[in-house]
């Protein structure tokens, strides 16, 4: 209530100076990136086109924890399987996290692209395109769940506060490998035709990409966390569901006089009333107790079928 009273002083949090350092030295993150393509003229109205194209990134920023103590320890699941995790040894004032550039932190993105496009002729065009691509490496949001974005960066977004990712070093394990948006296969499909004698144009935009990745982890208990979340597997060992969407346009235009013109526009957005999910409940799969019967449950889906109609005003001439 500081702000309502004219008083600011209300103390929000205290962050000790000695328990987080920055690195002097830190470095900017750097990305590379080059392509190659060639373009094609198949007869006067089709192009066909293909590219590869190679993107890699080093020098990301991170945690890490330079003052605990750590030792690794089994831990035995509910399905007897044992596996390793860090115990702290020493007292929490003794941890240091450090932001810097923590070793091995990378993104190496291969994507090859073929197109094909008929450009507009006898009323009618089309375009389609297919992407087989495959994006890695080890980041700050690379311990995210299912629906989690891919951020290279400790800073907000996603959270409020910023991720924390790399303090333990409970959070590496296992997790280099599928990044958040990797979709190895993407296939769209759009196109245009008008409707003879009628003054109506009908659309269609056609698009099939593979589910987003994710893993199983596991909750178990360590002197520096009751509830430590660690992963069971590399990302990518499991993926959502692929998803296919099918989007309808009817249109026409109409002349307003010297006004402009008038665009109404009916839309059927998910054609296919496609239903894969976009998150679920929870990836742990289990403690060292009992199994979690929420695990890989879906808790969100794709929006369902819908119809909207749209009006637009053009002015000018």
């Amino acid at each position: 209530m500081g702000y309502v009273n004219g008083g600011y002083s209300v103390v929000r949090s205290i962050v000790d100076r000695n328990s987080l350092q920055l690195n002097p030295r830190i470095r900017a993150p750097r990305t590379d990136e080059y392509a190659i393509g060639i373009d094609r003229e198949v007869g006067r109205r089709l192009q066909v086109a293909t590219a590869y194209v190679r993107k890699s990134g080093a020098n990301f920023v991170g945690w890490e924890d330079t003052g605990g103590v750590y030792e690794l320890k089994p831990r035995t699941l509910f399905d007897n399987r044992t596996i390793m995790v860090y115990e702290r040894q020493n007292a929490p004032a003794d941890q240091r996290f450090f932001l810097t550039n923590p070793e091995g932190y990378s993104m190496t993105y291969n994507g090859l692209v073929l197109a094909v496009e008929k450009r507009r002729s006898r009323g009618w065009q089309a375009f389609g395109s297919y992407t087989l691509s495959r994006v890695t490496g080890l980041q700050a949001g690379s311990a995210s769940g299912a629906a989690g974005a891919q951020v290279s960066t400790v800073a907000p977004p996603p959270g409020p506060g910023g991720l924390t990712f790399g303090r333990d070093p409970n959070d590496l394990t296992n997790a280099r490998g599928r990044l958040p948006n990797d979709r190895p296969h993407v296939f769209r499909v759009m196109g245009s035709a008008d409707l003879p004698k009628t003054g109506f144009m009908v659309s269609a935009n056609l698009q099939y990409f593979t589910g987003k990745p994710w893993a199983a982890s596991a909750l178990v208990s360590v002197p520096q966390n009751p509830n430590l979340r660690v992963l069971l597997e590399p990302r990518g060992t499991r993926r959502l569901s692929s998803q296919t969407i099918l989007d309808l346009r009817l249109s026409k235009s109409i002349a307003a006089g010297r006004v402009g013109r008038l665009d109404v526009m009916l839309d059927l957005l998910n054609a296919l009333n496609e239903t894969a999910e976009e998150n679920i409940v929870t990836d742990a799969q289990m403690t060292t107790l009992a199994l979690n019967p929420n695990f890989g449950l879906a808790n969100a889906f794709v929006d369902p079928r819908r119809v909207m109609l749209g009006v637009r005003l053009n002015l000018g001439r």
